[in-house]
């Protein structure tokens, strides 16, 4: 069977799914596959490479592993030169028929659709139809060839009608459709009958610029669009705009592409652009096209509620915890079988591996940064709702075991799997339906929770490796993969002979925190062992090439780590408790767990010899146990200052510190500046800042949203505050993330 190739970036709206449609419907008709090769970014220039997104791209070094008998390339959907060159150079360099359905790479064929006609027939809608005299055509960037195309068709229509009309240049986009709007209200230009805007972007952009400016539409001015968006039927007014044009392209491109391929491409049903009638130019009345267009917004907002359902369901889950926290390999696919239902639609999932994704126990930091291997291990194969299988090894050729056996055409959609530049292999799905995939959280979340836990599974290989070498030392603590008390000697020792200023933490459990699981006290000594290793996984993520941790006993341990010369040991101590807090909480977070551990420490810088330093800062952490209640001094500061990085969007203020400490609000400024190197207010502020730092990265909230989130009753007050902190606004600390 033959397969052709679709080369498309994230594919996140109606009409990248259209596009699909189509080419499936004319392919399988043919009796060819589609095999469509895509990613979780989109291809746009303004986002900043990253090495996550250089692992997404690597998908499309499939294009010379893979068997495709051609490809067609949505090439208007890449905005990034680098990409452009690196798909174009593969499809030459594997000699493959191809076909441009963006017009822009000039060595591959394209194909064209009637945009003038549309265009035309509009024009004359609203001319005929609406006795509209002046117009105006609001086109994408001069010499646009679709642009182009679009123009001619209003200005044969104008010519023919003698209407006045006046040209605008634009860019497809929102910034100028709001520019000509403000124009239209400030009477800067004449104020024509209609104006016909080349894309539905442009059109809604115009729209809500002139509706909030008091202009009515349609009774004041007609507003048209064009392409068929959501954007444009969902609005209020609805707008009239041309439809069908991506489906022709979808069409006319795989048409093309077979008789390139030396295939019968046969017919197929009329799919040629439309007029979609909207409110936006007084033809509301044509009910059956806006209650077809109604039937479309219902659609996108059911599914959009569905994705947010199963958002929140995702968010609420386990199962990203549990893949970073996998044993085994086995246990790895257990989660991603029994959890794949989240992702709704598809016939079929596959997942694959390359064969040498494990690495090489010898060079730890060797792994695939590109490409694939001739050989991939198929390590899951489902239909949805039945348990998955092992399918074994398999010639990459093949994309996956299924399509080397008889088959109906399919249309499968590969995505990478990676973590960061590292290459795992890809997932494939199966559809029927190729309108409902479409690039989500969950399945972006699903995605990242498999590489995740194949990287821990690579780690692990490699520490348990490494473990079993270092144990018959007695250098390593068993249960933890920490030094044990003989290894943290030898590391102090080293570094003392290489002079280094070595900061040293102790810390153990003072008492375990009762949590709203927690049903009787017997619940403890059950939860004893969990809490210790907690406490342990805490540390561990605290590690690595500054923090060297260990377990010198049952539930005591050490972390030993560089101190710069203007550094104490306490403030460093004191920022690592910080953490340690964050991420025990947020370990136990949606667990049922009963108890959380409370840890308290001491610290110190470490002296020659080792051992009677060790062994004096374990006798210090041994006899200043905290008493239970009332002020002790620092230790119960510590604890607020705690909570204060934990929550710092609550109305914090020094009466509520010096009540509860039960000092003077002096005393609490005091204590703070001389323990903590800053003071209580510039402290809370950079909490909060941090907060907003991370939701204008991880979210989508409003700037309002995220201020209000972070505690502040007053946007400008945290806009200014934001900037005075990191030198930048929040919109501009989000486009630089």
């Amino acid at each position: 069977m033959k397969r052709i190739g679709v080369v498309i970036p994230a594919i996140t709206e109606d009409l990248q799914s259209e596009l699909l449609d189509s080419i499936y419907r004319a392919a399988a008709a043919a009796g060819c596959d589609v095999i469509v090769l895509t990613t979780a970014t989109t291809g746009l220039e303004y986002h900043v490479q990253s090495d996550m997104m250089t692992g997404e791209e690597n998908v499309f070094s499939l294009i010379g592993n893979i068997r495709l008998d051609g490809i067609l390339f949505a090439s208007q959907y890449y905005d990034k030169e680098s990409v452009l060159t690196m798909i174009t150079e593969r499809i030459r360099a594997a000699a493959l028929p191809c076909v441009d359905l963006g017009d822009s790479i000039p060595c591959f064929e394209s194909v064209s659709i009637p945009q003038e006609e549309a265009l035309y027939t509009l024009t004359n809608h609203v001319i005929e139809q609406h006795q509209c005299r002046r117009l105006l055509f609001l086109g994408g960037p001069e010499g646009h060839p679709d642009s182009e195309q679009r123009l001619r068709g209003f200005l044969r229509a104008v010519q023919e009608h003698s209407c006045s009309h006046e040209i605008v240049y634009g860019d497809f986009w929102r910034e100028r459709a709001a520019i000509l709007g403000t124009e239209l209200i400030h009477k800067k230009r004449i104020m024509p009958d209609a104006v016909l805007c080349a894309s539905d972007m442009m059109a809604v952009a115009l729209c809500e610029t002139l509706k909030a400016g008091g202009i009515s539409i349609p009774e004041d001015i007609i507003v048209t669009g064009y392409d068929g968006h959501i954007s444009a039927l969902s609005n209020f007014p609805s707008i009239t705009t041309v439809g069908g044009g991506i489906s022709s392209l979808g069409t006319r491109g795989t048409v093309r592409l077979l008789e390139l391929m030396g295939m019968d491409a046969g017919t197929h049903e009329n799919s040629e652009m439309h007029i979609l009638y909207g409110a936006s130019c007084g033809c509301a009345e044509r009910i059956t096209d806006y209650q077809s267009a109604a039937a479309k917004v219902q659609e996108h907002i059911r599914q959009e509620a569905e994705a947010n359902e199963l958002l929140e369901m995702r968010i609420n889950s386990d199962i990203i915890t549990r893949a970073a926290t996998v044993g085994s390999f086995a246990e790895l696919m257990q989660i991603f079988d029994r959890n794949a239902h989240i992702i709704k639609g598809f016939r079929s999932l596959h997942l694959c591996l390359c064969h040498d994704w494990e690495g090489d126990l010898n060079a730890p930091d060797s792994y695939r940064t590109a490409g694939y291997p001739g050989q991939m291990l198929c390590v899951l194969s489902k239909i949805y709702s039945m348990d998955g299988e092992d399918k074994g090894r398999f010639p990459t050729a093949h994309i996956i075991p299924m399509l080397s056996q008889p088959h109906e055409p399919v249309m499968l959609f590969l995505l990478p799997l990676h973590a960061s530049v590292q290459v795992f292999g890809y997932c494939a799905f199966v559809y029927d339906n190729p309108k409902a995939f479409r690039i989500t959280v969950m399945l972006v979340n699903m995605m990242s929770a498999v590489a995740t836990g194949l990287l821990i599974l690579r780690r692990k290989r490699y520490s348990d490796y490494l473990q079993k070498k270092i144990e018959e030392a007695s250098l390593y603590d068993k249960m933890t993969d920490m030094l044990s008390k003989k290894g943290l000697l030898l590391y102090l020792e080293k570094q003392m002979q290489l002079s280094a200023r070595t900061g040293i933490m102790l810390v153990t459990i003072e008492k375990m925190i009762s949590t709203a699981n927690a049903q009787n006290h017997a619940q403890l000594s059950d939860k004893e062992i969990q809490t210790e290793l907690l406490l342990a996984n805490a540390l561990r993520l605290l590690s690595g090439h500054e923090i060297q941790t260990a377990r010198l006993d049952k539930k005591t341990f050490a972390a030993a780590f560089p101190l710069p010369e203007k550094e104490t040991p306490e403030q460093r101590a004191e920022e690592m408790m910080i953490q340690l807090d964050v991420l025990i909480r947020k370990m136990q977070e949606g667990t049922a767990a009963a108890f959380l551990p409370e840890p308290y420490y001491v610290c110190g810088i470490c002296e020659a010899p080792a051992e009677t330093y060790l062994s004096g800062l374990w006798e210090s952490l041994r006899s200043s146990r905290p008493k239970e209640s009332g002020f002790i001094g620092i230790h119960e500061l510590k604890k607020l200052r705690r909570e204060i990085h934990r929550a710092p969007e609550l109305n914090w203020n020094l009466s509520e510190l010096a009540r509860r400490l039960n000092i003077s609000k002096s005393y609490v400024q005091r204590l703070y500046q001389e323990h903590f190197g800053i003071s209580y207010l510039d402290d809370l502020i950079a909490a909060r800042i941090r907060m907003a730092q991370e939701l204008l990265t991880a979210t989508d909230l409003r700037i309002s949203e995220i201020s209000e989130a972070c505690g502040y009753s007053n946007d400008t007050h945290f806009m200014r505050q934001f900037k005075a902190k990191t030198g930048i606004t929040p919109s501009a600390y989000r486009k630089m993330k």
